[in-house]
């Protein structure tokens, strides 16, 4: 009896270290200040507590039930992992997290959702393929999610659902049939995004662009000139699929406001040397935020690598504040704050116009105007693939770096920045195997869905 005892709780920290390191490989995937493969780590510890788990069997079951009863969030989070995984049949493996979708919970569907779509179970998208009709709308919404994420299902499955009634299963569809690369969608989704305005916003507009639609290009370039449709994200847009001529197009959304920032961004995915100009302009601008966007695209686009130290207030937030400890609000007049001041150095892109100025007049001869460029080298699809396959490359500018692949060849292999590493690995290796039987056919720098 004691020694089930001591078994069971043995288990039991198990599964909360599951949880526990998913939700530690969700944040080291989406954090810009780590690199991606600090995950690996972490995906190994997981594996070796899941593996622990397989071992008891049977005991090992009763545990994961109790805790999908009555954990806490990260024993919740490592029941539903490993229930998924530790059955020997898919069929009864599976019922559970279906079961429990279905369970009026929905303040849990979160941490449902984030372990199935990190499971390497095998069939478990087919399983879940039976609540996609579920009559609850979030159900559908959150199920058609994850399986859009996994990638590992039928799209045919889930696009009548792109006719839902409810507004979030019918987006849902869409980004799912996008991550699926389904093509056969796209005329339907113009006319419902780009026609009849059912869906439209400009969020909308992204999976079109993934999916090789001119019309979702063309009206991006529209809305950069219309003070009525124009929003951050089309000058992007622009950025990631359009022609050499577009520059013209995000330049004008500058005449509108809040665009700025975009307008930088944009400028360095760009890289055409007909933006270097309004780049260094900004430089001098007195906004600290456009000052680091013109000099991050600079870098982005010339390869230049100018860096500069710059002095920032750091805050060390206390975990217990004196009222937790006390019981007792602070006093009427008391300004003082919880955590320690610190000033740091930390590195940024060069902001100084004289350092980007000198720069160029030493350089710019070896710069072609009908040329684009990506940090300082003619643009093409491998180094795209290099910079999301880079250790140091960002949760950010591996998912842009993969948009753009996507949308200027019009190929489709599925791939998601915050995936287990070895699943990133994996389709990154299909992609360089493209990428080598198709370099040939490849030379045109502004190509949109391979055209």
């Amino acid at each position: 009896m004691l020694e089930k005892i001591i078994q069971s709780e043995i288990y039991s920290e198990n599964i909360g270290e599951i949880g526990f390191l998913l939700l530690n490989h969700q944040d080291y995937m989406i954090d810009n200040d780590i690199s991606w493969l600090h995950g690996v780590e972490l995906q190994d510890r997981l594996r070796a507590h899941l593996d622990c788990l397989i071992l008891g069997e049977d005991l090992a079951v009763e545990v994961i039930q109790h805790m999908l009863e009555t954990g806490d969030d990260d024993e919740f989070l490592g029941a539903c992992y490993a229930q998924a995984a530790i059955k020997t049949q898919s069929n009864i493996k599976h019922e559970i997290l279906i079961k429990l979708f279905c369970d009026d919970i929905s303040d849990s569907h979160p941490l449902i959702a984030l372990a199935s779509k990190n499971s390497t179970s095998t069939n478990l998208s087919n399983n879940l393929l039976s609540l996609v009709d579920d009559k609850d709308p979030l159900i559908r919404a959150v199920v058609i999610d994850v399986i859009g994420y996994r990638g590992d299902a039928d799209p045919r499955r889930i696009w009548p659902r792109f006719h839902d009634e409810d507004e979030s299963v019918k987006v849902a569809a869409m980004l799912a049939v996008m991550r699926l690369g389904f093509k056969e969608a796209v005329p339907a989704m113009e006319q419902a995004v780009l026609e009849n305005k059912d869906l439209f916003n400009e969020h909308c507009v992204f999976p079109l662009l993934m999916l090789g639609s001119q019309k979702a290009l063309q009206f991006s370039r529209l809305a950069c000139q219309s003070a009525d449709y124009v929003k951050p994200q089309y000058p992007i847009y622009l950025a990631l699929g359009g022609n050499q001529d577009d520059i013209k197009y995000i330049l004008k959304s500058l005449d509108f406001n809040d665009m700025s920032l975009a307008v930088l961004e944009a400028l360095g995915i760009f890289g055409s040397l007909a933006g270097v100009k309004t780049l260094m302009q900004y430089l001098s601008s007195e906004d600290d935020e456009e000052k680091l966007a013109a000099a991050k695209s600079l870098n982005q686009l010339s390869g230049a690598q100018l860096f500069e130290m710059a002095t920032v207030v750091e805050k060390d937030e206390d975990d217990i504040d004196a009222e937790e400890i006390t019981g007792k609000p602070a006093a009427a007049g008391d300004d003082t704050q919880a955590g320690d001041e610190r000033v740091i150095e930390v590195k940024q892109d060069c902001t100084d116009l004289e350092r980007w100025t000198n720069w160029w007049q030493e350089n710019n001869a070896r710069f072609d105007p009908s040329i684009r460029y990506r940090f300082g080298k003619p643009y093409s699809f491998l180094l795209c693939l290099e910079e999301i396959t880079h250790p140091e490359s960002n949760y950010a500018d591996r998912q842009r770096a993969y948009n753009e692949i996507v949308m200027r060849s019009g190929h489709h292999i599925q791939f998601e920045p915050d995936w287990f590493i070895d699943k990133q690995i994996e389709a990154l290796k299909q992609w360089q195997t493209w990428w080598n039987e198709n370099k040939t056919k490849l030379s045109n720098q502004w190509m949109f869905n391979g055209i």
